[in-house]
């Protein structure tokens, strides 16, 4: 694997020059370019773009998306307590698409229920008794 680095004044040191602290202050910010990429065993990404940096690193697409917008389309999620989002009946979201879960603190008659949208409306999801230890 070859690096070079070059400093962008075109100062030329040879090797072996000792370089004092007053001559470096001249040189400004090196350029550093390598040659080949850095395998990943050697603790780069053997590429030379994102894109194939995080196919080598096996990142796949979770890798570049945001936080808060998650979207995920396979695989299992599981040892997670999920947190539906929560609304009254006045402020519930557009029922399209189905499928979507949401809690809902007065929404069967007054009180709280799951509701599940079936792409038109959101429908009660009955709750059943208090668990008990």
């Amino acid at each position: 694997m070859a690096i070079t680095a070059s400093v962008t004044r075109g100062f030329t040191y040879a090797t072996g020059v000792e370089i004092s602290a007053a001559n470096l202050n001249e040189l400004g910010e090196p350029g550093v370019t390598v040659a080949t990429p850095i395998a990943v065993g050697n603790g780069g990404t053997n590429a030379t773009t994102a894109s194939a940096a995080r196919t080598n690193l096996g990142l796949g697409t979770i890798a570049t998306q945001a936080s808060n917008a998650v979207a995920l389309t396979g695989g299992t999620i599981s040892g997670v307590i999920m947190t539906l989002p929560s609304y009254a009946v006045s402020g519930v979201p557009s029922a399209s698409p189905a499928g979507q879960l949401i809690y809902v603190t007065d929404g069967d008659s007054g009180s709280a229920t799951v509701a599940c949208s079936d792409g038109s409306d959101w429908k009660v999801v009955a709750l059943g008794a208090t668990i008990s230890t």
